[in-house]
């Protein structure tokens, strides 16, 4: 299993603000793809499709297009550009560059992080990119710029029951403070004990916690087509980096429904107390 993984905040001029999720997975000689836009002020889905393909990524691609959606990197600058681009017929479009604008990071052990029980993952993140480029809604146009995360991750876990289960939240502070934490559940949401933690200080330097909590709060929600339910606030504690931060969605309709992969909350939350900032959360409760 390998995935290459964009998500973020964008805003119009007209001040409309949007979170955006834009992914590809990859496993077993398959390749899937997912783009989900929400609009934050009216809490709505405003585009949302799945691709499919059959296809074998090769070492070093960089580049992956599963019909009409499209995510690569090419060299530009200090540490390259990520290009994401996602047609849905006349319903719609997503197009954005992604500029980094500081250094890749290794998490866990030089790049080696625990995925489940008896499980590993190369895992490495960019947690801090410009994002501009254009949204088109119900046939309005739009010039988006906002900020956005990037993930690649991959390791021999598809088949391992106690690698399906997780929260992870990334979140970009306002002091240029980054934070990257996430812990594996039960299908109920009980912590298994399997975690890692990565913080990027605003000095630029990174360090691993080993010690942290994170606790669901109310209200909680089950979403249409969910069989877990998902709390709508966190609050998240990392003693070593000063980090004491309460999460709250920014909208109740992020729930991602998926047809081939099991559907999981990908989300933007506002931080209510804290460090100022925003954060992205991430939690899979499905069955099967």
């Amino acid at each position: 299993m390998e995935w290459w993984y964009t998500a973020g905040t964008i805003a119009g001029k007209r001040g409309d603000d949007f979170f955006w999720f834009a992914t590809v997975w990859s496993s077993m000689g398959a390749l899937v793809a997912r783009v989900n836009v929400v609009d934050l002020q009216a809490n709505r889905v405003v585009l949302s499709k799945e691709y499919t393909k059959l296809a074998v990524v090769a070492a070093q691609q960089r580049q992956m297009t599963v019909g009409g959606f499209s995510l690569g990197w090419r060299p530009a600058g200090a540490w390259g550009r990520w290009s994401v681009a996602a047609a849905l017929g006349g319903h719609g479009l997503l197009r954005l560059t992604l500029t980094p604008v500081q250094p890749y990071l290794l998490n866990g052990q030089e790049g080696i992080t625990p995925q489940g029980k008896g499980a590993l993952s190369a895992y490495y993140s960019n947690p801090r990119l410009t994002a501009r480029g254009t949204l088109v809604v119900d046939g309005r146009s739009t010039t988006v710029t906002g900020q956005g995360w990037f993930d690649h991750q991959w390791g021999n876990f598809v088949s391992n029951p106690d690698s399906q289960h997780w929260n992870w939240f990334a979140c970009q502070f306002t002091n240029r403070s980054d934070l990257m934490l996430y812990q594996f559940i039960t299908p109920s949401g009980e912590p298994t004990g399997i975690r890692s933690a990565s913080f990027v200080s605003p000095a630029g330097r990174v360090t691993h916690p080993g010690q942290f909590t994170v606790t669901p709060l109310a209200p909680t929600i089950r979403p249409a087509g969910a069989t877990g339910i998902y709390p709508l606030r966190w609050h998240l504690v990392v003693r070593s980096a000063h980090v004491d931060v309460t999460l709250r969605s920014r909208a109740r309709n992020q729930f991602i429904a998926n047809e081939l992969v099991p559907g999981f909350w990908e989300g933007a939350a506002a931080i209510e107390s804290g460090t100022p900032g925003s954060c992205i959360v991430e939690s899979t409760r499905e069955a099967g």
